[in-house]
């Protein structure tokens, strides 16, 4: 299946349907070595990752895009409840124009169904000029988590 996305005012609603159990998608979202496999936008060279897996912990995951550079992303864990949810708030990063710190929220459900895991993410208080970047880059992120979980599944014997 593929990403499909929607823009509803400042906020983007994502679903995908994952070719894997729940708790597998889940743990993609907070082991850190998953995480840093997938994480990002399609221009994305790599990702340094932090998770403190509880609430008030730390979500951070920084991208390294050529000719750009290091780009930030500093989060709070606001909601952590495996393998069903995950919940934090996030500020746009410095070098973001005036909208610089503006406070966004992102909450990620996981939920069985029939041949794998919906993801349900809604990103919230997006501002108008970032929008389609969150957009591409939220798509972009999936497409690559999708490879991280079949692989998985062949590494396992699954057919994905």
């Amino acid at each position: 299946m593929k990403t499909t996305t929607r823009i509803e005012g400042d906020q983007l609603i994502l679903t995908r349907v994952f070719a894997a159990p729940r708790p597998e998608v889940f743990e993609a979202w907070v082991e850190t070595s998953k995480v840093q496999a997938w994480w990002g936008c399609a221009e994305a060279t790599s990702v340094r990752s932090e998770i403190e897996p509880w609430v008030g912990g730390k979500y951070d995951h920084h991208m390294t895009i050529a000719g750009v550079g290091e780009v930030p992303g500093c989060a709070r864990l606001t909601e952590f409840q495996p393998p069903a949810r995950i919940a934090y708030v996030t500020q746009l990063p410095e070098g973001a124009g005036p909208e610089a710190g503006k406070s966004m929220t992102v909450t990620v459900d996981f939920t069985e169904v029939e041949g794998g895991t919906l993801v349900r993410l809604v990103h919230a208080g997006i501002p108008a000029d970032f929008r389609e970047l969150v957009q591409a880059g939220w798509t972009a992120a999936m497409e690559k988590l999708n490879r991280l979980l079949a692989a998985g599944a062949r590494r396992h014997g699954n057919d994905a």
